[in-house]
């Protein structure tokens, strides 16, 4: 392969590459009905057992936190007989585990006129083991991460949990349990939505070693191969979905966070405000500091001429892409920020599924107003 090309393939896909982990689980509970097929389990162990157990939601008890009205799942205090004890297991399907792992999802209680409400929440690392016991107070291989009471309805909540304290990663599943002590004077309805198991991301790959803004560079006089790095140079890079907000139009997004460590460079000359500045040398292989005439050149290369800048501007306000920087010897390069990041982007469509998106950091606004089309510039190609 071409090294000029290899080099140059290198950093566009470091430039616009980020580590992402799919979602272990994302349930939005369209059709509770289709969830035993899916590895989810009911063990309602309340005493006695009453009339209902888990249900598909009603609206007319109240909404959805998002989709369609009804698209939750939800129990009450027909799980067991007036003054009776209610444990009601709702456990998902076997997953991975690792610590950092989150679960996230919505929950409301409605615990009217004072008649207390409680969820917990658990995990086991049983591996596919649903087993809880057989008794109101029995918790099997499940292991408490959470309680959630309340004695007023005070709407949806969005809650997320981290997985910790394992000594390795494993599989198995979460539980959320529905508790009441005396029906008597506790227990009335509760709902959950959106539940979403978020994987912890691996390391990336060798592609995002170097990251900032890149320049690729040939001296043919020198026969010198030069990658320049102006912005963070890295040896490793860490990208995690962090716990998913929601906005007010009902869309969840997962920033990114990053981990980077830089490698030791020379102390010579680099561009004023540029950061961290490599050359790769060919006959060594090694990352070298540029002396001052490779330095200055870059930095020329960096400055984009009056017209050049208006088209960029133009491009970002039409919702387009900034195009990669390029050089008089053929190179490329790129300003990394959140820009060029990756986004995971989750929502309901109108059938109540969970749609998944992951979107270029410069593309997020956009696609959240517009969907996934990318305006042109007239007379350029997107």
């Amino acid at each position: 392969m071409n090294f000029n090309k290899y080099l140059i393939g290198l950093a566009a896909a470091a430039a616009t590459s980020s580590a992402f982990a799919s979602p272990l689980l994302s349930e939005g509970f369209n059709d509770i009905g289709t969830l035993a097929s899916s590895g989810w389990v009911m063990t309602n162990n309340s005493n006695p057992v009453g009339a209902t157990s888990w249900y598909q939601g009603q609206d007319f008890a109240f909404h959805a936190a998002q989709g369609p009205s009804d698209s939750y799942i939800s129990a009450n205090n027909g799980n067991t007989n007036f003054s009776g004890s209610i444990s009601n297991w709702l456990i998902t399907p076997e997953v991975a585990m690792a610590n950092g792992e989150k679960l996230n999802f919505s929950l409301r209680l409605l615990a009217e006129v004072g008649a207390i409400d409680t969820v917990e929440v658990y995990y086991s690392t049983a591996g596919a083991s649903s087993n809880v016991g057989s008794t109101a107070t029995s918790t099997g291989d499940f292991h408490l991460l959470q309680t959630y009471s309340a004695s007023t309805d005070n709407g949806w909540s969005n809650n997320s949990l981290t997985l910790s304290g394992l000594s390795g990663s494993t599989t198995g599943r979460y539980a959320f349990r529905y508790v009441v002590d005396n029906t008597a004077i506790n227990g009335d309805t509760i709902g959950i939505d959106s539940v979403n198991i978020s994987a912890v991301p691996e390391p990336t790959t060798a592609l995002m070693l170097l990251l900032g803004l890149g320049v690729v560079a040939v001296s043919r006089k020198k026969q010198l191969r030069l990658l320049a790095l102006a912005g963070l140079s890295a040896s490793t890079l860490v990208a995690q979905a962090a716990e998913p907000q929601t906005g007010a139009n009902g869309l969840m997004s997962f920033p990114n966070s990053r981990v980077v460590v830089a490698p030791e460079l020379s102390a010579t000359a680099a561009p004023a405000g540029a950061g961290l500045v490599a050359y790769k040398d060919a006959a060594t292989g090694q990352l070298v500091g540029p002396s001052a005439e490779q330095a200055a050149e870059l930095a020329a290369a960096a400055v984009p001429t009056a017209s050049a800048s208006a088209q960029v501007s133009r491009r970002v306000a039409l919702g387009g892409r900034i195009a990669p920087l390029s050089t008089a010897q053929g190179g490329v390069g790129r300003k990394l920020d959140d820009s060029t990041a990756s986004f995971a982007v989750i929502h309901k469509d109108a059938d109540g599924n969970l749609v998944e998106s992951c979107v270029p950091g410069e593309d997020v606004a956009h696609h959240l107003a517009h969907g996934p089309s990318l305006p042109a510039v007239k007379g350029e190609q997107q």
